[in-house]
């Protein structure tokens, strides 16, 4: 049926329709597998125990094959790229998982999961996540992506603005440390700079810093990153929600302005490297880049970060500093385009 994509293995009948868009490889890769066996395909380019244990739940019973194909509930996509199937690894995800329900809140429950929590957190579901009981608190953890330009982009403007009239388009009225606009833009570009080193270190050494056996700490590290992480494609859980990037931006802020000149200039082009960086995020988990542009480049390398290796690859906007600290990953080449 049009509204279903039925694929076989090991004998049973799998629809994937829904997760034909978000599959890391492409809806090409699979757009040829209609009704028929995956099994070496799944061989061929080395998908994990997780993309095996995925599959029980697309499974559509031979009685009711026109089930409409919902995901369910215990959806599971690729974690690491390994040859072969290990069973027993498959077997300790799905009882990794039983031991959460997912129909109420999570944040509360991490400790059933503490001792694997690393396990856990970089094996991705596909699925939705609630983390508080309290419907208002709930709905402060979705940001629409629209929203990030909304809110900084105004602020972004005015800063600007009121930076280069102050420093440059003075006129008479200007102070002895006034700059040429030329300067204005090197101290702009100076912070975008700022930003893509923050960017780095913030995901490297803070988000993706193991919170141990801590509980507490899991459900810090949860909420800042590893939900993130556990449910890659939730579009309402994708770009910073703008108050905490504010208090975030604040921390920040307040030290680095003693070390630094006109620290307000190098605020605006770091906020311009944040709202990019945000921006692109967003878009690689969500967009249809075409080949041989940059953003497919980074889509391609950000799902590696995700679904291959979550302890490299740690650029999101720009792969500069996964050279400079030697976590830079090159992803396999193709003799194929990638579409989504």
């Amino acid at each position: 049926m049009a509204e279903q994509f039925h694929v076989k293995f090991a004998g049973a009948n799998y629809d994937i329709k829904q997760f034909l868009r978000d599959h890391p490889g492409g809806v090409n890769t699979l757009k040829n597998f209609r009704g028929k066996s995956i099994l070496a395909a799944m061989q061929k380019f080395g998908h994990s125990s997780g993309a095996y244990h995925m599959l029980s739940d697309f499974k559509v019973s031979e009685v009711d094959v026109n089930l409409t194909g919902a995901v369910s509930e215990n959806g599971r996509i690729i974690t690491k790229g390994e040859a072969g199937r290990d069973w027993q690894e498959v077997a300790f995800l799905e009882e990794l998982e039983a031991r959460l329900d997912w129909s109420k809140p999570l944040l509360r429950q991490l400790d059933a999961i503490a001792p694997d929590y690393d396990t856990w957190v970089n094996s991705p579901v596909y699925r939705k996540c609630r983390l508080f009981e309290s419907p208002i608190l709930e709905s402060m953890t979705f940001t629409p992506w629209f929203l990030v330009p909304m809110v900084w982009l105004p602020i972004i403007l005015y800063l600007g603005v009121t930076q280069f009239r102050q420093y440059v388009a003075c006129g008479d009225a200007c102070p002895k440390d006034s700059i040429l606009f030329s300067t204005y833009l090197l101290h702009v570009v100076c912070g975008v700079g700022i930003w893509t080193a923050l960017e780095y270190s913030l995901h490297r050494w803070v988000f993706h810093r193991n919170p141990g056996k801590s509980v507490t700490m899991i459900r810090i590290h949860f909420l800042i990153h590893g939900m993130h992480h556990k449910v890659p494609f939730d579009g309402l859980r994708q770009v910073f929600p703008p108050v905490a990037a504010m208090v975030l931006t604040c921390i920040i802020y307040t030290p680095l302005q003693m070390v630094f000149t006109y620290p307000v200039i190098k605020l605006t082009g770091g906020l311009i490297g944040y709202l990019t960086y945000d921006m692109i995020h967003y878009y690689v988990h969500h967009g249809s880049p075409k080949d041989g542009t940059y953003l497919y480049s980074m889509k391609r390398y950000h799902s590696n970060h995700h679904f291959v290796n979550h302890d490299k690859a740690f650029g999101i906007s720009s792969k500069l500093w996964d050279y400079v600290f030697k976590t830079f990953v090159k992803v396999r080449q193709l003799g194929f385009s990638l579409q989504w």
